[in-house]
């Protein structure tokens, strides 16, 4: 079984190449352009989702850092991955995957959030 990654980006090119990217590296994807969709996906998805890459910045009712406690109170073993392009002082910049990120950048991201 291989290991699943919500994508959760409102511009779809951004989300567009995570997924091309992610999909060649092996892992399946599931894209959603906002907060509502990510969450349907993650109470509906009875395959399950391992890791969660999410920009902070979503529509959606919340955004990408709210989204992640969501998941984690959902899925305690879900990984999370969150990603930036804006330094925001409300949020520790330090565990978040700057914009613009490299394949590789995002490939070993994912990787590690799959081993937590």
């Amino acid at each position: 079984m291989s290991t699943c990654v919500l994508i959760v980006d409102d511009e779809p090119a951004v989300r567009s190449i995570a997924v091309d990217i992610l999909s060649e590296a092996g892992f399946d994807t599931i894209p959603a352009a906002d907060a509502g969709q990510a969450l349907q996906v993650l109470t509906q998805e009875t395959e399950g989702v391992d890791v969660l890459l999410t920009d902070v910045r979503i529509p959606g009712g919340m955004n990408g850092l709210e989204l992640a406690r969501v998941a984690k109170r959902k899925r305690p073993n879900i990984g999370v991955v969150v990603t930036s392009g804006y330094f925001a002082a409300d949020f520790d910049s330090a565990g978040v995957l700057r914009k613009p990120w490299s394949a590789s950048e995002l490939v070993e991201r994912v990787k590690k959030a799959v081993a937590r």
